[in-house]
């Protein structure tokens, strides 16, 4: 890679490349890799050090309700995430990912446009909490009934290349 620049360059991952879920948690140094079902968007290690966040950003149209997460981004820089279901301000997840800057525990956070690009995400940087724009609020659940979720707002720490935010924003 020839344009290699050290500012985009954060503990093992280089803003705008691609990595699988493999990868990620491999450079995240985890001792075993973790079942994808319980990963879904995101999961917090074992030891609390870190939370990779991963968003599918347009979803397939024939997905169930449940996992129609609203997740997006009002800028190049501040994004819009959506807990796993059946959660509220009081869950343990939910807390963790809100106290994070206090516990030190890093949201690298990763992005693909679609399930047409494979399996690979784009590294963004990492997430900052806006502790006072996590509020519960529900979506669709599998049966139509509504189910519990925390909506989340977080700052990147660094603004994505436009061309890049262009691109996986575009329907």
């Amino acid at each position: 890679m020839n344009n290699f620049d050290i500012t985009n360059y954060i503990n093992g991952f280089q803003r705008g490349a691609n990595y699988s879920r493999k990868d990620v948690f491999r450079i995240l140094q985890w001792d075993k890799l973790p079942n994808a079902q319980n990963v879904g968007g995101y999961i917090i290690s074992p030891d609390g050090s870190n939370c990779p966040i991963f968003v599918t950003y347009h979803k397939e149209e024939n997905i169930s309700e449940s996992t129609k997460y609203e997740d997006r981004f009002i800028n190049p820089g501040h994004v819009v995430y959506m807990s796993k279901n059946r959660r509220s301000l009081s869950s343990p997840d939910v807390k963790a990912m809100l106290n994070h800057s206090e516990t030190g525990m890093r949201m690298p956070f990763f992005v693909k446009k679609n399930n047409d690009e494979g399996t690979d995400f784009y590294y963004l940087g990492e997430l900052s909490a806006q502790t006072e724009k996590f509020v519960e609020t529900t979506m669709s659940g599998i049966d139509g009934t509504q189910v519990s979720v925390v909506k989340m707002e977080y700052l990147l720490d660094k603004e994505i290349d436009y061309r890049l935010y262009k691109y996986l924003t575009e329907a």
